[in-house]
């Protein structure tokens, strides 16, 4: 495979999880991340159960897991309190979660490539818009989904049970 994201199946579980923890681990070289911690978020079985939906795409390079995200086809519980511009039942929301490009394939443009795919994979599916959380001071990813044509609704606090209650800044993809 070279450059083509896929639908992952469960035979790709260990690929995907090596990209994880190689994000993880690379976490404080970063002047930006994610700030996740492995096995809290995101975990084997966040993973096996985006997998299980049918819900996580990755990149392929040579068989390598370069990036990986998860795109729901339905609204995100910890999402119904914040005043979204865009009015939508649940179902017409597409959400992205744990995208996530290799440390070492960094500036390829991966990030804007796999958002764009959300993109077009939420279009396919008839949803009116994409919403998505990114923790303030994530500058990379503010950047890719700003250039994506998200905009930035506000910071809002949600709960999350390997952060608490904490600030995100919350985006939304008219579709």
């Amino acid at each position: 495979m070279s450059d083509t994201m896929t639908r992952a199946t469960t035979a790709d579980f260990d690929a995907i999880w090596q990209l994880y923890k190689d994000v993880c681990e690379n976490q404080k070289n970063d002047q930006y991340g994610p700030d996740w911690t492995l096995g809290v978020y995101p975990t084997t079985s966040d993973i096996k159960t985006h997998l299980e939906a049918e819900e996580l795409y990755v990149l392929w390079e040579d068989e390598v897991a370069l990036a990986a995200m998860a795109v729901v086809p339905h609204e995100d519980p910890e999402y119904v309190n914040v005043p979204w511009p865009t009015r939508c039942l649940p179902d017409e929301v597409a959400v992205i979660h744990l995208i996530a490009v290799h440390p070492q394939a960094r500036g390829r443009g991966l990030g804007l490539q796999m958002v764009q795919q959300a993109i077009r994979l939420a279009r396919e599916e008839g949803k009116r818009v994409i919403h998505l959380d990114v923790i303030p001071g994530n500058l990379a990813a503010s950047r890719i989904y700003l250039q994506a044509g998200f905009g930035l609704v506000g910071t809002f606090k949600i709960f999350y049970e390997d952060t608490g209650l904490a600030d995100f800044e919350m985006y939304e993809c008219v579709l």
